[in-house]
């Protein structure tokens, strides 16, 4: 086979692919589930408890992830051949990219009813509903095959032309206007909210440290929370490693302001909902119960409302689709560089992968819910293990120190004990934990 110059896949700096890997960080999970658990396990203890667990595993893995593709120059099966060539780690290559697929893919139902609430809320459709009503109407909507699938088929179509436009005028060139934009909407309806009689307790609900709360099960949370968050084992780091050109670029940094973002994402998320949440006097909720069932019932108590729920939405759809896209991106990206093909044929390909597997798991039940397990507790917790002992033992921590370009000699240490011994025993807990 004639392996293509992975050249033609480039970021045009540094700040594209932060752009870019930022906007595949902060994804659905940011939205609707950290703000619950971080309220509802603890507040500022929890969120001491998350940010020590970014600082440990998050950031050295995702240093290590991104340097595989950087240090290569390629992406993942060709990444692990060329790092260590003759032996079969490469085969783990194979496990990211079904977990890429898998992600893009099975989500499907989700993306379709962010799409659905958001044309609904626009049109003013939640004015006059009470909570009985908009709970009737999402388990309508939900159901409705034929219907969540013309929604679905709206995402694949806007992710495509995305992925179509190339990495410098496609992804990135999206992400850098995203991005900012979904900073901008959430400290809209950040104010929003706080300027709500009762809000304050919405923010004592997030940040107040109650001890109560907090519990070994918290801790089990945060580290879930914290791994799948940061998207390990889920190719695009790896991918988007390959496209950073510059050879001087200190991949640590990058971690770092990454994970930052994350944090600061998830927190923004909870001031935008949670305030306004407690003024209406609802109670919180996760997941999609508070998004789709609570959240319409808030903005018909703002004045206001329907605007700012269409901000919201809009907001939320932004997180949405610039997750997809990148990971997306990823897929096409190793498809090109693998099989030393077009972006055109590449993306066709993943577009019938997400319509073949993604129609499967229309509406969100059996299979939507079997995929999730496989991806969850065995796709991406594994991949990440992979990455962690194959970086740490196969590899070389010194190679990969080096490839990194991190400098101090703390921060040096600081990743090679992380990534060689303390990531992998992490991990192997989440995965055995996943069995009970």
């Amino acid at each position: 086979m004639c392996l293509m110059d992975n050249k033609s896949n480039a970021f045009s700096n540094i700040i594209g692919f932060l752009f870019t890997a930022i906007g595949f960080a902060v994804g659905v999970g940011s939205i609707w589930r950290f703000p619950y658990v971080l309220g509802d396990n603890g507040g500022a203890l929890f969120l001491i408890v998350y940010v020590a667990i970014i600082l440990i595993i998050g950031i050295p893995l995702l240093t290590a992830e991104v340097s595989m593709g950087f240090k290569s120059q390629r992406t993942a099966v060709l990444a692990y051949k060329t790092l260590a060539p003759g032996k079969p780690w490469y085969l783990a290559g194979y496990a990211h990219l079904a977990a890429a697929i898998l992600i893009i893919s099975y989500t499907m139902p989700i993306y379709a009813w962010i799409l659905n609430y958001f044309c609904k809320t626009v049109t003013g459709g939640f004015v006059g509903m009470d909570a009985t009503e908009i709970t009737e109407y999402f388990v309508s909507f939900s159901g409705n095959i034929k219907l969540v699938a013309v929604f679905a088929a709206v995402n694949i179509a806007v992710n495509a032309l995305i992925i179509s436009g190339g990495v410098k005028k496609g992804i990135e060139l999206v992400t850098k206007i995203l991005i900012p934009m979904l900073g901008v909407i959430m400290v809209i309806l950040i104010v929003a909210g706080l300027s709500m009689p009762g809000a304050a307790e919405g923010v004592a609900f997030l940040l107040k440290p109650d001890p109560s709360k907090f519990t070994v099960n918290s801790l089990s949370i945060a580290l879930g929370q914290a791994f799948f968050a940061v998207g390990i084992g889920m190719l695009a780091s790896m991918v988007f490693g390959s496209y950073i050109k510059s050879k001087e670029e200190n991949i640590g940094k990058c971690a770092v302001i990454i994970c930052t973002a994350l944090i600061c994402a998830g927190l923004l998320a909870g001031f935008t909902i949670f305030p306004a949440l407690f003024a209406s006097g609802l109670a919180p909720e996760s997941g999609v119960g508070l998004t789709f069932m609570v959240l319409p019932n808030v903005f018909n108590f703002m004045k206001g409302g329907v605007i700012f729920g269409t901000l919201f939405y809009l907001a939320f759809y932004i997180a949405a689709v610039t997750s997809s896209a990148g990971v997306m991106e990823a897929v096409v990206g190793m498809f090109m560089d693998q099989f030393n093909m077009s972006r055109r044929k590449a993306l066709l390909i993943t577009l019938a992968f997400m319509v073949v597997i993604g129609g499967a798991c229309l509406p969100a039940g059996t299979v939507f819910g079997i995929l999730d397990l496989i991806e969850n507790n065995y796709l991406l917790t594994l991949g990440a293990l992979v990455i962690s002992i194959f970086v740490g033992w196969v590899w070389g921590i010194d190679n990969f120190i080096e490839a990194s370009n991190v400098k101090g000699k703390f921060t040096q240490g600081w990743l090679k004990v992380t990534v060689k011994y303390i990531s992998p025993i992490i991990i192997a807990i989440i995965f055995i934990t996943g069995f009970f």
